[in-house]
């Protein structure tokens, strides 16, 4: 147990939302069929003046906001997404320089654990909050995932939209009513190539371009994450679980896919009455801000109210698992 708390949340998005027949339009496609492969209804894209610092500082000063708090009060801000807005300097010192903040006392960095980005940055900030290094930390994902979308590829094309979900953590009070219970993570380094985007780093580059033009967008294999979660997530899950001893009332995904959201309610419905959060179709899957964005759309609905005992929990390329279990 840490005695960290979520003070405040936010999300934000593009202008720009993009329905599935939009889509349909837009890839020369028989209408209902973007619909029909992934059930995303609508989704929002950014247009070519905007950029990840610009959608994380509006959703990280949404939370500052809620918890009534300014950029000055952070003494940490940590990104994270699947791709930084440039190699450097990192997204976050952009964030807080669009933010108006110029304290030289705020640590900045970026992380990146694929759609898992957040958790692993909430764990972080929560490690150096509990160390009392830190007393505030801005914990702010956001991915464009439009930037790299093969629109060939049906199964992703349909499936992603972009956006921006962020929190800021603060030691809990005296009473340690709010706080985060504990975390579970497991990687399975056979899913390696189910999820890629092989080009923009080291290994292909505009020095070493890839062998195929395709390299440089996102490719899936659901079929084959479908296999490796159904042998492995269940047991995951429990574990997880077990963390908060059965007190979990609340579930947040990572927005994976339909497929994905469906085996956590098949698992979860031998444990009673246990809430998901499924905001898929209205949102899309938006890599690393789906987890920070369907908790602020749970907490500003009253879905999730203090108090309440919920789980963070998804799966990343890796692939990865891993689950945060806290009491809001």
């Amino acid at each position: 147990m840490q005695a960290v708390k979520i003070l405040g949340t936010g999300h934000a998005l593009p202008a720009t939302r993009v329905t599935a027949a939009d889509l349909d339009l837009k890839l020369g496609l028989a209408p209902g069929t973007s619909l029909a492969v992934n059930g995303v209804e609508v989704r929002a894209f950014a247009s070519d003046g905007e950029v990840a610092s610009c959608l994380a500082g509006e959703a990280l000063g949404k939370a500052l906001a809620a918890a009534e708090l300014g950029v000055g009060d952070l003494d940490a801000l940590i990104f994270a997404s699947v791709m930084s807005e440039q190699p450097m300097p990192s997204t976050a010192v952009t964030i807080l320089r669009r933010l108006g903040g110029t304290s030289a006392a705020t640590t900045c960095y970026d992380v990146n654990a694929s759609c898992l980005g957040f958790l692993r940055g909430c764990e972080t900030a929560a490690d150096g909050i509990a160390a009392g290094r830190w007393r505030h930390a801005g914990v702010v994902a956001a991915d464009l995932a439009s930037r790299g979308l093969d629109w060939s590829d049906l199964e992703t094309a349909t499936l992603f939209g972009d956006g921006a979900g962020a929190v800021v953590l603060s030691a809990a009070g005296p009473a340690k009513d709010s706080y985060f219970i504990g975390s579970r993570s497991l990687t399975l380094c056979d899913g390696f190539d189910l999820c890629r985007l092989r080009a923009g780093g080291s290994l292909y580059n505009l020095h070493a371009p890839p062998p195929m033009p395709r390299d440089a967008f996102f490719h899936m294999d659901g079929p084959g994450l479908l296999r490796l979660s159904l042998a492995a997530f269940p047991a995951f899950l429990a574990s997880c679980l077990a963390l908060a001893e059965g007190r979990v009332g609340i579930v947040v995904p990572h927005q994976a896919s339909h497929s994905g959201l469906k085996l956590l309610r098949r698992l979860l419905s031998s444990r009673g009455r246990i809430d998901v959060v499924d905001i898929l179709a209205q949102y899309g899957n938006q890599v690393a801000a789906s987890l920070p964005t369907a908790l602020d759309v749970a907490v500003r609905s009253g879905r999730i109210q203090r108090g309440d005992t919920v789980l963070l929990i998804g799966t990343s390329a890796g692939v990865t698992m891993a689950g945060l279990a806290l009491r809001y």
